[in-house]
């Protein structure tokens, strides 16, 4: 004859295999989780990598064609964006790089901003 389980004892062993399914289940998405962000942080590192080439390829042409630009801090996201979309002469090599001129008319417009008087702002 069968042993009669007491209801306490099945509602008990139901909770325990729930736990235990439930630490499972939290411990592969923690897993999963925790390798997205190992993932998110090497391709972050090589997009910034990838952002400063970028950027030395502006400090060299300024350097070599002897342009008045000065960077703000590499860790300002917000102020590089702007000094990207405000200054002129950043404008125009912007426009030579993406191939919108050529470097003869690049030149030219460079020369052109050089020769242009400067006039304090609000005046």
């Amino acid at each position: 004859m069968g042993k009669v389980i007491p209801y306490s004892d099945l509602a008990r062993q139901h909770q325990l295999n729930f736990l235990a399914h439930k630490r499972r289940d939290y411990r592969e998405r923690k897993d999963y989780l925790t390798g997205l962000r190992k993932l998110l942080f090497q391709v972050e590192g090589q997009m910034r990598q990838a952002e400063l080439r970028q950027l030395q390829v502006f400090q060299d042409l300024a350097e070599n064609l002897k342009l008045p630009l000065q960077f703000p801090s590499l860790g300002d996201r917000v102020a590089l964006e702007e000094f990207f979309a405000t200054n002129p002469f950043l404008l125009v090599l912007k426009d030579f790089l993406g191939e919108r001129l050529s470097a003869e008319e690049c030149l030219q417009r460079l020369e052109e901003l050089r020769q242009e008087p400067t006039t304090p702002e609000g005046a």
